[in-house]
């Protein structure tokens, strides 16, 4: 155990629901319970209480209330303030919102003089590698893989990230990639996102549902995976597929269902606090995302004992699968052979069997405990590397 340290983590919306949000909160409360001094500052505040569950001793700081239709900030940072706008990408100042969010950072920064500030997304470590005091310890956290980019924003992150006292990637191939294309970084760690606990219900792989869970946003692809469900119906009528999440996608994804006929098959289930329980339910978790950091939600499937099929994306499932021993990788965009690796699957229960218990044990490579004193390794050799 370390001496007890500063740790702020900022987070664009803590009031969220989405595996970012759920990672970086289960960090925090890891910290708080061994005894460290942890703030999560939020730029955004849309409903009362957190979705997910805080540490009585975590701080919760939100900036801006977004459920004010005045979008009230705390006393002093509610000024507007152009004089960054020229200093960042464009979509930082493109909306009120925006801008309102940017100028509570600042104001909120200027009162944080040491402890350890983690920043959750890039949007956030630009503002934090100019408007932070240079006595904290700066720590970039990034849940998307290098590609994902885009040239404007690439140019600028290299540029910040040289002041930084660590990045941290959740895939080795990250890190190679970041390490490649930013050679100024004074050190980058991989640390994968760890599961919540261990110690979770695990399927008895009898029930005929398959899952899947995620954003309903475009990358995540879920009309690739209900197009692919269509066809397994075909010969499995008595399975039923599961989504759960929430997002901007839904009309479009409702539609598509009705529009297939799939109404009895396909259900988009909502978000769901326990979800391990509900995975529980299921015999093999299909995941359609044509982008993913890492892909939290494989392994916690993964951890329920299920099998798992995942399009091969860019970065994040082919670190967590092992094809053909704890799951099944299939080419990114390929509908057809989704469809035929779920069908398989059904068709295979002595393959589902197998597949399922090995994911158990490559889950437990991600016991929350060994992550979170990975973490605290890291901040603990940053404090004393300034000392």
């Amino acid at each position: 155990m370390t001496e007890p340290l500063r740790i702020i983590y900022v987070i664009h919306n803590a009031y969220g629901v989405g595996g970012t949000v759920r990672t970086i909160i289960n960090q925090a409360n890891a910290m708080a319970a061994r005894g460290h001094d942890v703030d999560v500052v939020s730029m955004w505040r849309a409903r009362d209480s957190t979705f997910f569950p805080l540490h009585e001793r975590v701080r919760l700081v939100p900036l801006v209330d977004a459920r004010s239709p005045a979008r009230k900030t705390p006393p002093g940072t509610d000024r507007e303030d152009a004089s960054w706008h020229s200093l960042f990408p464009a979509k930082l100042s493109a909306t009120e919102d925006n801008r309102l969010k940017v100028n509570a950072l600042i104001g909120h920064l200027r009162g944080i003089k040491e402890g350890v500030l983690v920043c959750t997304r890039p949007t956030i470590s630009l503002i934090v590698e100019r408007f932070s005091d240079p006595r904290t310890i700066r720590v970039a956290q990034e849940h998307a893989h290098l590609g994902i980019h885009k040239p404007e924003w690439r140019a600028a992150l290299e540029e910040a990230y040289k002041s930084f006292d660590a990045l941290v990637t959740l895939t080795e191939q990250d890190k190679r990639s970041y390490a490649e294309a930013f050679p100024g970084i004074p050190r980058i760690e991989r640390i994968p996102n760890p599961l919540t606990s261990l110690d979770v219900p695990v399927s008895d792989l009898t029930g005929k549902i398959v899952m899947s869970a995620g954003r309903l946003v475009r990358t995540k692809a879920f009309h690739d995976l209900i197009r692919a469900f269509g066809a397994v119906v075909e010969r499995h009528p008595d399975w039923t597929l599961r989504i759960y999440g929430e997002g901007p996608e839904e009309p479009r994804l409702r539609r598509l269902i009705m529009r297939s006929h799939l109404y009895n098959h396909v259900f988009l289930m909502g978000v769901h606090d326990r979800l391990s329980e509900q995975f529980a339910k299921g015999s093999l978790l299909a995941m359609s995302s044509r982008s993913e950091g890492f892909g939290m939600v494989l392994l916690e499937a993964m951890n329920s004992g299920l099998p798992v099929v995942s399009y091969d994306c860019p970065v994040g499932p082919r670190e967590i699968i092992t094809p053909e021993r704890d799951g099944l990788l299939v080419p990114m965009g390929d509908t057809d052979s989704l469809a035929a690796a779920i069908r398989r699957l059904i068709e295979n229960e002595e393959l589902r069997r197998t597949l399922g218990a090995a994911a158990r044990k490559t889950a437990a490579n991600y016991d929350p405990d060994v992550i979170t004193r990975t973490w605290e390794r890291l901040f603990a050799e940053l404090v004393a590397g300034r000392n």
